[in-house]
């Protein structure tokens, strides 16, 4: 009898000591991900911008940077494709001579961005967003890229009027759809289909150029919708659904095709 209870205890301790080894594995893990730089960030703050926001400085789409490895870059400053190598260690990021494609952007301020790219910069990384240092002065701050990529169908819409409809009563033909890719926005309003572009940074995110076809669609609270969709300013994901808000209002909600 002493020998089972022996043996049992030894099982256990054995189950409990693989247990916490796997979990402390699987944490490190974890932590060494969200600290890791490698990878794709997309640009919120940067110094000595003239614009009064990311979006007005970079209306083409915020700069980028990718890490494609340690030694490795792939960029965008809000104009043009960047390459070349880059050296991380030890907290720091030195950056190497960088390739450029050569398009002229108007109203855009690349060379702000590009200028910081030079020698050595300390970095760190906090609450998941990148900071890059010069001195003791952070001069860039970078998110992980928004997650606004594929086909949404409109599952909620909350209007002006605060009507008790139902989503089949304000769009009985078709749900409006919104699909984002490489910053450009198209879908559909329930009744006529639109195009256009869009610029998501952080949380924030704008539409740009919108235009749309013109049928009259009986019954279709088209114009509602196109409403709130030009007035959206920010963006969340929730549950895995995506959460629109108008001029900072929860006005729709979009799940996943």
């Amino acid at each position: 009898m002493k020998s089972v209870i022996f043996r049992l205890t030894l099982v256990l301790s054995l189950i409990i000591v693989i247990t916490s080894c796997t979990t402390m594995n699987n944490s490190t893990s974890v932590n060494s991900d969200k600290q890791s730089i490698l990878g794709k960030w997309e640009l919120v703050q940067i110094n000595q911008m003239k614009a009064t926001s990311i979006s007005e400085a970079y209306p083409g789409g915020a700069p980028m940077l990718n890490f494609i490895s340690t030694k490795m870059l792939s960029a965008s400053d809000g104009c043009n494709s960047l390459n070349g190598g880059v050296t991380v260690a030890d907290g720091e990021v030195t950056f190497g001579d960088m390739m450029s494609t050569m398009k002229a952007c108007a109203n855009v301020e690349d060379n702000n961005f590009t200028s910081k790219l030079k020698g050595k910069l300390k970095y760190s990384i906090v609450d998941d967003k990148l900071l890059l240092i010069q001195g003791d002065i952070v001069i860039m701050t970078f998110a992980r890229p928004s997650t606004l990529a594929g086909t949404w169908e409109l599952e909620e819409f909350i209007g002006k009027d605060k009507s008790a409809k139902t989503l089949n009563d304000r769009f009985p033909n078709k749900k409006p759809m919104l699909t984002f890719q490489n910053n450009m926005v198209s879908g559909n309003d329930g009744c006529n289909s639109l195009n256009g572009a869009y610029i998501a940074v952080g949380n924030s995110l704008t539409m740009k150029n919108v235009a749309s076809t013109r049928m009259f669609c009986e019954g279709v609270d088209d114009a509602a919708f196109m409403d709130r969709f030009n007035n959206v300013n920010k963006f969340e994901m929730k549950d895995g659904k995506l959460v629109l808000f108008a001029n900072d209002i929860k006005t729709m909600v979009f799940k996943k095709k």
